[in-house]
């Protein structure tokens, strides 16, 4: 059968379900990934995939824009004419649920946090939830990525037992995010901590990098690092406002984009995510759990699945500075056995609640019609 895959970039299709495309190439199904252009499809590198692209404006709200984008992506979609198509992010999640309803095609959204387009008001908030329970309703069948979001739309009657799955996050690959070395025999010095995210005010990188520079002033023996790209959008945390708190030969570093995050985690203690953003479960943590990495992180829907409070990590609260710089230090008060303890607990945690292969498995079985 033909199973497409639809997606806000490319990078995301390549970076986070490039398994689940082998997956269904290797069982037999005609695959084909829908991405916007200019979004990273030219780095898509599963054999046997094919992409296509449409125009869309992540951050967009302009309404004739976005109309457009709708009906350009409708007619990809009529041209394609897939069995089965899967959705990923917010906005194409809701577009995709849209044109699948109008042409027949079954659909199936991968709801990974509410995103940004749920804290809209006014107008243009009233129609985004209009237009959300139109199309969910409609929805064959809602994979969900933490309970809480789950729960919200069951309140809305969009969701329930029968027609939806709690999956464990996007699932993490185990073989190529493992413990290293230096997990194994006891962290060594520097203690290194790292955020890796979307470069925008919501996920906490302002306080982050300030969280830093307060730590660093303290201690000699910590290295902060963080990675990302630019986001295009008004919520982006400017790149010089990033560099004014970097340097190469710092303390704090700032890496930008990282194509294989597996060998950036080689070496780090800690990952952090202060994030206040609507979240599914954050991939950077459940990469940072595989890898047996201590977990900093606020405890939101989302995040908090990926932490269990001083066992293998600590919680911080939001746009909180002071209580990030309180948890970094206490990582940094952990003898070598703590450590270790709390670095074999994030890899249980990763083994026994966030397997990939259980995520491939789920989308392998909604494949057929029910």
């Amino acid at each position: 059968m033909k199973v497409c895959f639809l997606a806000n970039t490319g990078w995301y299709l390549q970076n986070f379900r490039a398994n689940t495309l082998r997956a269904f190439v290797e069982a037999g199904h005609d695959v084909v990934v829908l991405c916007p252009k200019g979004s990273g499809e030219e780095n898509l590198s599963v054999a046997g995939v094919r992409c296509e692209t449409f125009r869309l404006d992540n951050a967009g709200t302009n309404p004739f824009v976005e109309l457009g984008s709708l009906i350009e992506l409708a007619g990809v979609i009529r041209r394609i004419r897939p069995d089965c198509l899967y959705s990923f992010n917010p906005k194409t999640n809701l577009y995709g649920l849209l044109a699948s309803r109008l042409l027949g095609v079954r659909c199936i959204p991968n709801v990974s946090g509410v995103g940004s387009a749920a804290l809209l008001r006014g107008l243009t908030g009233w129609i985004y939830s209009a237009l959300v329970k139109v199309a969910y309703r409609r929805a064959e069948f809602l994979f969900f990525q933490n309970e809480e979001d789950r729960e919200v739309f069951g309140e809305l009657g969009l969701a329930d037992s029968t027609n939806s799955l709690r999956l464990p996050g996007s699932g993490v690959d185990l073989e190529r995010f493992s413990p290293d070395a230096e997990n194994a025999e006891g962290h060594g010095e520097p203690v290194r901590f790292l955020m890796a995210s979307r470069l925008i005010y919501p996920k906490g990188v302002v306080e982050y990098l300030r969280a830093a520079k307060s730590v660093v002033a303290r201690y000699t023996n910590v290295e902060c690092l963080l990675a990302g790209v630019p986001d295009g959008s008004d919520r982006a945390v400017p790149l010089d406002v990033i560099r004014s708190y970097c340097s190469e030969d710092s303390q704090v570093r700032f890496l930008g984009h990282v194509e294989e995050m597996s060998d950036v985690l080689t070496g780090v203690t800690a990952v952090v995510l202060p994030s206040s953003y609507p979240e599914g479960v954050p991939r950077s943590l459940l990469e940072g759990l595989a890898a047996g990495k201590l977990i900093v992180t606020t405890d939101r829907p989302g995040c908090r699945d990926a932490l269990d409070e001083g066992v293998n990590g600590f919680f911080v609260q939001e746009q909180s500075v002071d209580s990030l710089v309180s948890a970094m230090e206490k990582v940094l008060a952990l003898d070598e056995h703590e450590l270790r303890a709390m670095s074999r607990f994030s890899r249980q945690k990763a083994e026994t609640g966030f397997d990939e292969s259980a995520v491939i498995e789920a989308y392998l079985m909604r494949a057929t019609p029910c």
